[in-house]
């Protein structure tokens, strides 16, 4: 017995009533994250064949945060895909004489300084305290020494800066072995091109769905508890801070930086950013080292030179100024008014002192008015 055009076609309409239902479910789910502002990220990034990842240029958006503890201000990013400042207001104009001042800012999204307005970012700050100095932030969210490399040779080597600082942090470690997963190396095996994921239409729209976002943020932080579990864990505002051992490709690769900064005749300056749980923790897990403090023993011995950032951080914190977000990892704006406030007293011919010491964490760290 035949099965009439009916019946025939009701499998198929079942799978059609199925797919169309599974669409209108992710259509529902995605704008409830979207309204709850809920994923993961919220820098506009665009692959890259050399630098993995970059910001897009000439870019201006307004940064938001699940948490609501920061974001409502527009960042902007420049022709280069630089951090810039946004708006009417407009970088001092430095007379640069025969002998230029250039400090170049290397980093991730601590450098990059995303989390509050430029004006209050240590880039910002020492934008405007430069005695003689033009100051660039190249600071980009996820960089690490293994993408440093490549920069240096791609876009920073040739303004010809005189000072190079580059702030480290601890997922430096992690970050280095799988960017040099895709990497092409040169005859010294060192990196010069961290190659970014291909993009299809797929993945670019993947990048802007929330689901997607929020399934990233899952599958991410459940692969971190299988890695590490059984292991104590420094949490802070439902964040996890690495504390890893300064092994593997990293130092390395710090090295090699600073032979390939001094040839050029500049001046290489590492920091550490502080720990937070040491700042902030309950004081639950016995901490008899930090990442701040590994850089900075590894550095004397390699002679670079190390800018120390947890002193004035302690006494900050002690004095019960947030110099951290709690629910994100990034320094406050007072935590960016201390970094600038160190740089300049470090290098007070390059800064001026003064406006970069009014704010409280500053004046807690050295005294009223920010005296050293």
């Amino acid at each position: 017995m035949k099965a009439s055009p009916a019946s025939a076609m009701t499998p198929r309409f079942r799978i059609g009533a199925i797919v169309l239902g599974l669409l209108a479910a992710l259509a529902g789910v995605e704008l409830m994250l979207r309204a709850m502002n809920v994923g993961f990220g919220n820098s506009p990034m665009e692959s890259d064949p050399f630098l993995h990842h970059v910001h897009p240029k000439n870019y201006t958006f307004v940064q938001q945060h699940p948490s609501g503890e920061l974001g409502g201000f527009v960042i902007q990013y420049d022709a280069e895909g630089r951090v810039v400042r946004g708006g009417a207001s407009a970088p001092r104009s430095i007379d640069h004489g025969e002998r230029p001042c250039r400090v170049a800012l290397m980093g991730d999204s601590f450098t990059e300084g995303g989390q509050v307005p430029f004006e209050q970012s240590f880039a910002g700050l020492l934008e405007q305290a430069g005695r003689r100095c033009e100051v660039r932030n190249y600071g980009v969210r996820s960089y690490s020494p293994a993408i440093y490399l490549v920069q240096w040779t791609r876009e920073v080597q040739d303004w010809h800066p005189t000072h190079v600082f580059v702030l480290l942090f601890g997922n430096d470690v992690r970050e280095d072995v799988r960017y040099l997963q895709t990497a092409v190396m040169d005859a010294d095996g060192w990196p010069v091109a961290i190659r970014g994921p291909r993009d299809g239409w797929l993945f670019a729209h993947l990048r802007r769905s929330f689901v997607a976002r929020f399934v990233r943020m899952v599958t991410q932080r459940a692969t971190w508890v299988w890695q590490h579990y059984g292991e104590d864990q420094w949490t802070i505002g439902g964040v996890v801070e690495e504390n890893p051992e300064w092994s593997g490709p990293t130092p390395g690769l710090v090295s090699e930086l600073n032979r390939r900064v001094h040839a050029a005749g500049a001046q290489l300056v590492v920091m550490a950013v502080p720990s937070r749980y040491q700042l902030m923790g309950d004081g639950k897990i016995k901490v008899s080292g930090d990442f701040h403090q590994t850089l900075q023993s590894w550095s004397g011995a390699q002679a670079i030179q190390f800018l120390d950032l947890y002193s004035a951080f302690e006494r900050a914190a002690r004095a019960g100024i947030p110099v951290f977000f709690l629910q994100d990892i990034h320094f406050t704006d007072e935590g960016h008014a201390l970094v600038a406030a160190m740089i300049a007293r470090a290098f007070p011919d390059l800064f001026e002192n003064g406006l970069v010491s009014t704010s409280a964490s500053v004046r807690a760290a050295f005294g009223e008015g920010g005296a050293r």
